[in-house]
């Protein structure tokens, strides 16, 4: 190796080496997760688990208890959830909940491994310990798989599941092995860090909501973009999504051994209209030819939120699955 190529290699590794350590100081001075903006108008409730502190958000009432699980993306928070919210705390009187899962939103941050246990251990928790009653779960894209995997293993604990978007019905999902470990060995040396926060603007959060989630790009609400630029700068953000990332959240086979095995009314709703989104959902035909009995799909106008996207139909298909004549105001 010449002088000229030692020197480059050198300024590079320098330079590598400098902007690791400014991200590192800039992530280390971050705000922590309590002091993240309410994502929901709701009351507070902390809730300790096993595999650590979780923030749900609550709205006492009577009757079946709602509970609202968010997706799992880089920025993921119950804001995702928010239309639903909004409605059904006016057209019920039910008992609401949301979740921020652990390493999201308000939840405990830490550097530590995440995996498809921690998220049922978690959800197990939250709906054995805080919600009590036998509770109706809805749940979007990769949550509707922890929402399965508890609602067959502590059936005693779900009475229905609907489920926007889930994850798992496609040939093709999450990273190759060689693209999850190259995420895995940039995250030890910290090169993953970096990006995320680039990533997390919002600009780079509105482009990949209008490409990938949305069907109009004029429909990307500002409430999501400006939440989940702000969700992103709180200690501990890159952790869990880059468990996402690597692809170790999704669970094998979830199409085959945990949705066509569900024991509880279960409602699957999925875009209208094919589009280029981030999710695809070849396998739904055989997965409900498999559980006629349980699982009913309807698809609603909109992308992978339709709730934000095309509320109304959105509102009335889940409505007719999830609301009893005992559960309005009216």
């Amino acid at each position: 190796m010449n002088g000229s190529s030692s020197r480059w290699l050198g300024w590079t590794a320098t330079g590598v080496a400098a902007a690791a350590g400014a991200t590192t100081a800039y992530h280390r001075s971050l705000p922590p997760a309590h002091a993240l903006d309410p994502a929901l108008n709701l009351d507070s409730r902390v809730l300790d688990t096993d595999q650590g502190r979780v923030h749900l958000y609550h709205r006492p009432g009577t009757g079946t208890p709602l509970v609202f699980l968010h997706s799992f993306n880089a920025v993921a928070s119950p804001k995702e959830m928010r239309p639903l919210v909004e409605h059904y705390a006016e057209a019920t009187d039910r008992p609401l909940w949301a979740l921020d899962w652990l390493g999201f939103g308000r939840s405990e941050r830490t550097r530590r491994s995440y995996t498809p246990q921690t998220y049922h251990d978690v959800l197990y928790a939250v709906l054995n310990d805080a919600v009590g009653p036998a509770a109706d779960l809805v749940a979007c894209s990769l949550g509707s798989e922890f929402a399965a995997s508890v609602a067959l293993q502590a059936a005693s604990l779900v009475r229905r599941c609907a489920f926007i978007a889930p994850t798992g019905l496609s040939a093709n999902r999450g990273l190759s092995p060689f693209g999850r470990l190259a995420v895995k060995t940039a995250a030890t040396v910290g090169g993953f860090t970096l990006p995320y926060f680039w990533l997390t603007r919002p600009a780079s959060l509105r482009r990949y909501l209008a490409a990938q989630v949305f069907q109009n790009e004029d429909a990307v609400p500002d409430a999501l973009v400006y939440y989940g630029a702000q969700t992103a700068r709180i200690q501990g953000a890159p952790y869990a999504p880059r468990h996402f990332v690597d692809g170790s959240l999704f669970q094998r086979n979830i199409d085959t051994e945990g949705y066509a095995r569900l024991y509880r009314p279960t409602l699957i709703l999925t875009p209208e209209a094919p589009a280029p989104t981030v999710q695809r959902f070849d396998r739904l035909p055989a997965l409900t030819n498999a559980n006629p009995r349980y699982i009913t799909h309807t698809a609603v106008p909109g992308g992978l939120l339709p709730h934000w996207e095309r509320p109304a139909p959105t509102f009335r298909a889940l409505d007719d699955f999830l609301i009893d004549a005992n559960d309005t105001d009216a």
